[in-house]
């Protein structure tokens, strides 16, 4: 995926529409630019992230140290809240399976 089209799927992803704030537009501006300055050369799609997400999660619960070993995984679970949401509800499942 091209660095462009990777920020317009985060802006998606980030962006639900809310109510008529006055600074909504303004608060909305302020995160597309963190985003854009966060943006990597190399990023995996919302469709990369969930094909490897269970192995990622299971490292996590084995204590493992997985934003070192699957980098990529953990920048886009940071910058994607519907990625990250799936991936805490995957943990918690593996997390009550452990005990």
């Amino acid at each position: 995926m091209d660095w462009i089209g990777s920020i317009a799927q985060k802006f998606r992803n980030v962006f639900k529409p809310t109510t008529q704030n006055p600074n909504s537009q303004k608060i909305m501006l302020t995160k597309l630019m963190h985003m854009v300055e966060q943006t990597q050369e190399e990023e995996y799609s919302c469709d990369d992230v969930l094909q490897l997400l269970d192995e990622y999660a299971e490292m996590v619960s084995y204590g493992e140290d997985a934003a070192d070993m699957m980098p990529l995984i953990k920048h886009h679970l940071e910058m994607c809240p519907d990625c990250r949401e799936e991936a805490e509800a995957l943990l918690s499942v593996i997390q009550s399976q452990q005990y």
